[in-house]
């Protein structure tokens, strides 16, 4: 009896549950999402990384130089004649190597590669900088071109009305053809202004697909923009004290 009533209650537990996922509202996807995904996804980011990683090597490679090299070496040797042993030799040497003078050769090599891993670092900051900008711009653009889509729409909706309104009142004589032919063109006007806009949506959101890697959802307000230095001098300091590759090029120039 009791499975017999499950077997009623489970397609109307099930649509019950399918309804109710759906009612749930999707929740919004903000600027700084869109702003991470692009983090995450961009290859581009990926590659100046292994850029910086082969200039980090590069810079540990130069240094070594410097260091003293220790090597050793073991031998053995066996020599059979006629089915008889004639000789053996077995031999281990150790070898040590160190640069003491070298015109400063290395030491110009090594100045060479951190500057050229601070170089590789700013780039990796200009790089990451573009494609977070790009991420807001695309951003930017899919709700723009959204809310010209509704705009349109109420057009192509509102024209509408004025169409029908003047074709009644032609039926009755109020206006002439001409007049009909005018909201005729009106209304196709917007349909095609319509139409564009869509097609600048779909746009916006492959190139927001290209950016973050995903299609875009419902799109978030843009927070409200920072409040700006009240000098020039105030956001430079403030840029020279945040800016990652000048922290980066002071340390260095600390520890050197």
């Amino acid at each position: 009896m009791f499975r017999k009533t499950l077997k009623a209650l489970r397609r109307p537990l099930i649509a019950a549950l399918f309804a109710g996922a759906a009612a749930v509202p999707a929740q919004a996807e903000s600027l700084a999402d869109a702003m991470v995904a692009a983090y995450r996804h961009s290859a581009l980011l990926e590659q100046n990384r292994a850029v910086l990683r082969a200039a980090d090597e590069d810079a540990a490679t130069a240094l070594a130089q410097l260091r003293p090299v220790v090597q050793w070496i073991a031998e053995h040797s066996f020599q059979k004649i006629n089915g008889l042993a004639n000789s053996r030799s077995t031999g281990i040497g150790l070898q040590a190597q160190i640069t003491l003078y070298d015109w400063g050769r290395n030491a110009i090599a090594i100045d060479a590669a951190k500057e050229t891993v601070l170089a590789t670092r700013a780039a990796l900051v200009g790089v990451e900088q573009d494609v977070l900008l790009g991420a807001v711009q695309a951003y930017l653009d899919v709700r723009s071109a959204a809310e010209q889509v509704d705009l349109q729409e109420n057009s192509v909706r509102v024209i509408g009305q004025e169409q029908q309104a003047a074709s009644d009142r032609f039926e009755v004589g109020e206006i002439t053809q001409t007049d009909v032919s005018q909201a005729d063109a009106a209304l196709a006007a917007a349909r095609a202004s319509l139409a564009t806009a869509t097609g600048n949506l779909e746009i916006a959101r492959e190139i927001y697909r290209g950016a973050t890697g995903r299609a875009p959802g419902q799109l978030a307000p843009p927070p409200p923009t920072p409040t700006l230095p009240a000098a020039l001098e105030t956001a430079r300091q403030i840029g020279q004290r945040s800016h990652p590759a000048i922290l980066q090029s002071q340390r260095l120039a600390a520890a050197a």
